[in-house]
């Protein structure tokens, strides 16, 4: 019984002599390089000789041809995926997968991680960062090896026996922007009528109430009906939902009660009416009637709507809110509110642009009248406040 290293057409085969004479030689689909062969002789076949003398060892050559380390595999699974998420969110996994799995992983194969193995990476990562955070890492983790069960590499998926870490109700300390924030683009209210006209059933009426209320997807896929109140026109944000979970809203001042103007009370009827009395209690369902796993299958249904060379995305609704109420004159601070930032500063800060300045005079929104009342009653000359004169010329 044995397990040996061969070389035929550049490409490394296992010579495996096991049970009673037996032999198989299947090949590795590795080149024939130093790295890989301490691949081989590190990670696969130190396994294959612990079965061997088990008496467990079953051919598996069709696994064997695919070996790749977790770092390979990884990259082949974001190329997989990456139709069905957004280019910030695809950026963000690449960059928590490099930081956070590769410096652990990269090297080993992924036929080879174990769920204990899994279970102290993740302990580790709990003694620096946040149980949220080390959920977000576990899960783009979770997706590759996931890949690698369906393409047969492994028979399961070994997160499966690891617990997943409890989330406490924990906000960020600061009010930071949100990497979506960072990219304002919103839609005119023309655009938004095409779209609106366009859009059909709950996506008609999610895209509504995000554009007329400033709520996140996440936290409008996680509605419930009981968060609403029908008598005083408003509804609560308690929760979001990510990867199928709900979790706490983004930070403490995004747990908030959001206003219900006319148009958007009449949307939440009209979706009532598709999913009101469920035993989910959730205003949003799934074509499998059951809560969405994410907002990322809405946010592609959105992105279907536009038009081929549009490159604006569903969180955009969002800045189209925020974007219409200011330059439109409402209260920043109401504004604010509504968006849940911890401040109006947070607001203008993203929204700044959307403010200008109306040239002609008289389609400006009057402002201060106290102050022109004021300046009326004796800051002045009241016979000739009203009276134009030159600039730079004395009275």
């Amino acid at each position: 019984m044995s397990v040996k290293i061969r070389t035929k057409n550049g490409k490394l085969i296992l010579d495996i002599h096991y049970g009673e004479g037996r032999r198989t030689r299947p090949s590795t689909g590795l080149k024939d390089t130093v790295k890989n062969r301490e691949l081989l002789i590190n990670d696969v076949i130190p396994s294959i000789n612990r079965e061997i003398a088990l008496g467990t060892y079953v051919p598996k050559a069709e696994r064997v041809a695919v070996i790749q380390t977790v770092a390979d595999y990884g990259e082949l699974s974001f190329k997989r995926h990456v139709n069905e998420r957004r280019n910030h969110v695809q950026k963000s996994y690449k960059n928590h997968f490099k930081k956070h799995i590769i410096p652990k992983f990269g090297k080993r194969l992924v036929s080879t991680i174990t769920s204990m193995q899994l279970r102290d990476w993740q302990n580790e990562k709990l003694e620096s960062y946040k149980a949220s955070s080390v959920r977000k890492y576990r899960s783009i983790f979770y997706t590759i090896l996931d890949d690698a069960v369906i393409e047969g590499l492994i028979d399961s998926n070994p997160f499966n026996r690891v617990p997943r870490p409890a989330v406490k109700e924990v906000f960020d300390e600061d009010d930071e922007i949100d990497e979506e924030d960072k990219d304002v683009n919103p839609f005119s209210l023309e655009e938004m009528r095409s779209i609106l006209e366009e859009a059909t059933g709950y996506k008609k009426n999610f895209f509504a109430i995000m554009v007329f209320s400033g709520v996140r997807p996440g936290e409008l896929v996680a509605l419930k009906w009981s968060d609403i109140d029908w008598e005083s026109e408003t509804f609560k944000i308690k929760r979001t939902r990510i990867r199928g979970e709900f979790g706490p809203p983004k930070t403490k001042s995004s747990k908030r009660t959001v206003e219900m103007m006319p148009n958007v009370k009449e949307y939440f009827r009209r979706q009532y009416e598709l999913t009101g009395g469920n035993v989910f209690d959730m205003v949003f369902l799934s074509s499998f009637h059951k809560p969405f796993y994410s907002h990322d299958t809405i946010a592609l249904q959105f992105k279907n709507l536009l038009k081929e060379n549009d490159t604006r995305y569903l969180y955009q609704l969002r800045h189209t809110f925020a974007s219409l109420m200011i330059q439109n004159g409402e209260e920043i601070t109401w504004v604010s509110q509504m968006m849940g930032h911890k401040s109006s500063d947070i607001t203008l800060k993203v929204y700044a642009k959307a403010y200008k300045v109306i040239k002609d005079k008289n389609q400006r929104k009057k402002r201060a009248d106290f102050l022109d009342n004021w300046h009326k009653s004796g800051t002045a000359n009241n016979l000739m406040y009203d009276k134009p004169h030159k600039i730079g010329v004395s009275r």
